[in-house]
């Protein structure tokens, strides 16, 4: 959803890749969509799984979703019965702004990555503030960070595994 590449663009049926922004327009419509998929459409008692009937589902327990968006037109039902979380952990890679905005209002873990110890801490940071700024999170989930680098002790850099 939000890559840089024109592949990617093209894969989602676009001619040309979105503006960084506008990526993010798109990613968050489209967990909109989800999550009225994987939480609204089957209702919790849904699945009936009668052998002697052969019924496996109660029909007036699933329900289309209705999302008429700006990118997404779906109107129907998800396909398949809900898992027993429901929906999957999110996981967000993304420093610029809006990426952080994204991962603060959907994200459950965020890759982050930073050359020193003190730009993992102000990266973090935004995050931290991002997610007080996007108030209650969807289902009271919380949000970890995750460091794509290793910040070792004593050193003012990150450096690769098996490297000093």
């Amino acid at each position: 959803m939000t890559g840089y590449l024109p592949s990617a663009a093209r894969n989602m049926g676009q001619t040309d890749q979105l503006s960084h922004d506008d990526r993010y327009d798109v990613a968050d419509e489209y967990l909109e969509v989800l999550y009225k998929l994987w939480e609204g459409s089957w209702e919790d008692d849904a699945v009936v799984e009668d052998r002697e009937t052969g019924v496996f589902t109660d029909p007036a327990k699933v329900h289309p979703i209705e999302h008429h968006g700006t990118h997404f037109d779906v109107p129907g039902i998800h396909l398949s019965e809900p898992s027993v979380q429901r929906s999957p952990v999110i996981y967000q890679a993304g420093a610029s702004p809006r990426g952080i905005r994204f991962a603060a209002e959907n994200a459950e873990a965020v890759f982050v990555g930073a050359p020193t110890v003190e730009q993992l801490a102000v990266t973090v940071g935004k995050v931290r503030d991002a997610l007080e700024a996007a108030g209650p999170r969807r289902g009271s989930r919380a949000c970890s960070t995750s460091s794509t680098g290793s910040p070792r002790p004593g050193r003012r850099s990150c450096s690769r595994p098996g490297r000093t």
